[in-house]
């Protein structure tokens, strides 16, 4: 679920007060995290195997986190559905989130991505839409997306959590597939796609396919 805005702002404006007590080299660990073979940024989706690759920089964090392949990882990558109903109570696919847990840099950090539309089930796959921060569920082939990442360097008393919707950018979304419950939700299948954003000048792209293993149903 998004964060109020005031809630928002509190987090980070708190967030870079415990960054600057970190020596030089320290800072350089904070600030990126890495995990598996250095990669190129992904300029497509990279196929139905289950996998996830991000690289780039969201804000003053760089990344490059390439698992090409999900099978035999110690990282938890997962996706999640959450539904909705229109105004006739019609039951609509309105977000879904890919979430990735695992140790980068000997930190343990968790980075979620939660993209959202009016009904990603209205729409024939594979399609390209637009991202844009102006509406919180767009209509047609418009989405939203935000980013959110965190997590404690204990040793180093050190806090990151950092949150905020993309300023522009495409989501080329390619797979969702799943069986629906009697409620209609389907908390299995896959989900997968490409997205190349841009925030504040800096750009991020990533490659993904992940299982999904929650599905909800936000009234």
């Amino acid at each position: 679920m998004r964060l109020k805005v005031a809630t928002l702002a509190l987090l980070l404006a708190a967030t870079p007060a415990f960054a600057q007590t970190l020596s030089a080299e320290d800072q350089a660990i904070n600030l990126n995290a890495t995990l598996g073979e250095t990669a190129e940024a992904p300029t497509a989706w990279l196929g139905a195997t289950p996998h996830f690759v991000m690289v780039g920089a969201f804000g003053d964090y760089g990344f490059n986190v390439n698992l090409p392949t999900l099978e035999g990882t110690a990282a938890e990558v997962v996706g999640k559905r959450e539904y909705g109903h229109d105004d006739a109570g019609a039951l609509r696919l309105i977000d879904f989130e890919v979430a990735v847990n695992a140790v980068m840099n000997d930190i343990e950090r968790t980075i979620e991505l939660e993209f959202a539309n009016a009904d990603f089930n209205a729409h024939t796959l594979p399609l390209s839409f637009a991202l844009s921060p102006d509406e919180e569920f767009p209509e047609g082939a418009k989405a939203s997306l935000e980013v959110q990442f965190e997590w404690e360097w204990v040793e180093k008393s050190t806090i990151v959590n950092e949150e905020g919707l993309v300023d522009s950018g495409t989501l080329d979304l390619a797979l969702n597939e799943g069986t629906a419950d009697a409620e209609g939700t389907a908390a299995n299948g896959l989900i997968g796609g490409f997205a190349s954003l841009t925030r504040d000048g800096k750009t991020l792209a990533l490659s993904f396919t992940v299982p999904v293993t929650e599905a909800e149903i936000d009234d």
